[in-house]
């Protein structure tokens, strides 16, 4: 039997909102016949500072009530920054100009992601569906992407749209040889700036990890939109030119669309 995780990870901000998309387009897309075990990896906080998006307010407990029945944990960020040495991810640069609060909210953002991918190692899952929980899913995950899983133990599905330079971050379907670069790409942070010369990037961050795991990128035409403390959607563009940054990465993403044209008729 086909084994599914499901991962989610960060912070709920807005459950009553976001789950009812994710039941739908997330767990509802998963095959009726596969053996699906749902982990989580969130903070337990009060309330959202966010300066970047202009977030401000306190965070319900209701949020988390909907991962209950789940396996997982609700942990705190004492002691997350040590362990991930952030003053020395602060010495390699602001990338985003906000005094680091970017910064370190990634860092708690790929802390909760490396956390929720060791748990479900003992699972030994065939595909990882990792999710964000403060997102709504407004159109439904590929189906087809979960037949022939040993072809596929490479593959790692992305949204087709804000790579920024990079690969689009926000959620991904991996295989059972990928999931752990995806999952776990914070060890890999210093090693990103030596070897690109950059600062810290989400984006950029995935697409070198998972290009030095050797894994297969496909893209897949999912969109979702943030959903801010305010219950606010934020602007989403999901035009695949926008951000899509220098000619390299649009090489990489014509042959990723290529790859994936492949990957349908696989399963056709």
């Amino acid at each position: 039997m086909l084994n599914v995780a499901v991962a989610f990870f960060g912070i709920p901000r807005n459950s009553e909102i976001c789950f009812p998309s994710i039941q739908e387009n997330v767990l509802a897309q998963l095959p009726a016949d596969s053996n699906v075990k749902c982990f989580y990896h969130l903070y337990k906080i009060d309330e959202i500072q966010n300066p970047r998006s202009g977030e401000t307010g306190e965070l319900s407990t209701d949020n988390y009530e909907v991962f209950q029945s789940m396996t997982g944990v609700l942990a705190l960020t004492e002691g997350v920054l040590e362990r991930w040495d952030f003053e020395r991810v602060k010495a390699l640069g602001d990338t985003w100009a906000d005094e680091h609060a970017s910064l370190r909210n990634l860092i708690y953002q790929l802390n909760s992601l490396h956390n929720v991918t060791a748990m479900m190692e003992s699972f030994n899952p065939d595909f990882v569906v990792f999710v964000r929980p403060d997102i709504f899913y407004h159109t439904p995950l590929p189906t087809y992407v979960f037949k022939h899983p040993d072809a596929r133990r490479l593959n790692v599905y992305i949204p087709d749209w804000q790579w920024w330079g990079g690969l689009n971050d926000r959620f991904a379907i991996c295989g059972r040889d990928a999931y752990q670069a995806y999952g776990k790409r914070i060890e890999h942070i210093f090693d990103f700036c030596k070897a690109t010369g950059r600062k810290l990037h989400s984006e950029r961050l995935l697409k070198y990890v998972l290009q030095q795991a050797g894994t297969k990128v496909c893209t897949m035409d999912t969109t979702a939109s943030r959903v801010r403390i305010t219950s606010a959607f934020a602007d989403e563009s999901f035009s695949p030119k926008r951000g899509m940054g220098k000619r390299e990465n649009r090489y990489f993403h014509l042959f990723a669309r290529l790859r994936t044209l492949m990957d349908k008729r696989r399963s056709d």
